[in-house]
């Protein structure tokens, strides 16, 4: 028998790994909001650490003109000012873009994401290769796992990392099904 265990963000990072308050934030959200929907887990989003605003039409043209007419979700956390924005894309894809956060943290805690979706699904994550890209001399790095199984079929899991806060997003997360 299967045990379903809850979903945890609030994993402790690896020693060698700096423990940052916002990319705690930020993956806690990428988990409350977009995995657990994924294995058929309700939301565990505590309220009281994250302030959530749906952003209006004029705002969601202006900053994400590929979103407009779709729901985007501003959300800051609370203690850590972690910012984020959060949306659902047509083909099924949860988004969570993130302002800042350091990025050795922000990979470990979502790999222990990764993890507890392949736990809570009973079959093992699967790494895809690595894609690089240098943008302005820096290295931006997309890390993707498939997970077979699923309620509605495989899960792949994504996040691309920069390291250094220089855009708008600079770690972007994701979850869906494999089509």
């Amino acid at each position: 028998m299967l045990i379903l265990l809850p979903l945890i963000a609030e994993v402790s990072a690896p020693s060698p790994v700096k423990d940052d308050a916002k990319a705690a934030d930020a993956v806690a959200v990428f988990s409350g909001l977009c995995a657990s929907m994924f294995v058929g887990a309700g939301s565990d989003i505590d309220p009281a650490r994250f302030n959530f605003t749906k952003l209006d039409e004029d705002t969601v043209r202006e900053i994400k003109p590929e979103q407009s007419g779709r729901p985007l979700w501003d959300v800051t956390g609370k203690a850590s000012q972690a910012h984020m924005l959060v949306h659902y894309e047509p083909t099924g894809m949860c988004v969570v873009e993130v302002a800042e956060a350091d990025e050795a943290s922000i990979r470990a805690r979502y790999l222990a994401v990764v993890e507890q979706i392949a736990l809570r699904v009973g079959q093992a994550a699967k790494p895809q290769a690595d894609r690089v890209k240098a943008i302005e001399g820096k290295n931006a790095t997309t890390s993707m796992w498939r997970i077979d199984g699923g309620p509605k079929g495989s899960i792949m899991m994504a996040i691309t990392t920069y390291p250094e806060a220089k855009f708008m997003i600079q770690h972007l997360m994701t979850v869906s099904y494999v089509r």
